[in-house]
């Protein structure tokens, strides 16, 4: 009962486009990773955090005003104020009016 059944190997074009293709995925996230941090860096500096370390975004929200119909986000994030020594964890809300605000507790 046992047949031997032809497998067709993947061309090596194909596998160079792959890997290829996974190498840009990786960078492309890694670089989007790293330009939101210091974005919200920018912002925590003039929301009175300017001295911070070891930030982590945790998600990313899209919200939207519900009387007006107009869209924001909404950052959820932890860092480390070395001023304050503390760790600090909360949100950054980025309204329509192209205003920011923070809900952040530092324990």
């Amino acid at each position: 009962m046992s047949q031997n059944i032809p497998v067709r190997k993947i061309p090596k074009k194909h596998i160079f486009v792959i890997a290829l293709t996974v190498i840009i995925g990786v960078a492309f996230y890694f670089i989007s990773t790293t330009l939101k941090e210091e974005k919200l860096r920018e912002v925590l500096a003039t929301l009175g955090h300017p001295n911070i370390s070891k930030i982590t975004i945790f998600k990313t929200h899209k919200v939207e005003d519900p009387e007006v119909n107009k869209k924001g986000s909404l950052y959820s994030l932890e860092f480390t104020d070395n001023d304050l020594k503390q760790v600090c964890r909360g949100f950054i809300l980025y309204n329509y009016k192209k205003e920011y605000s923070k809900d952040i507790e530092c324990k």
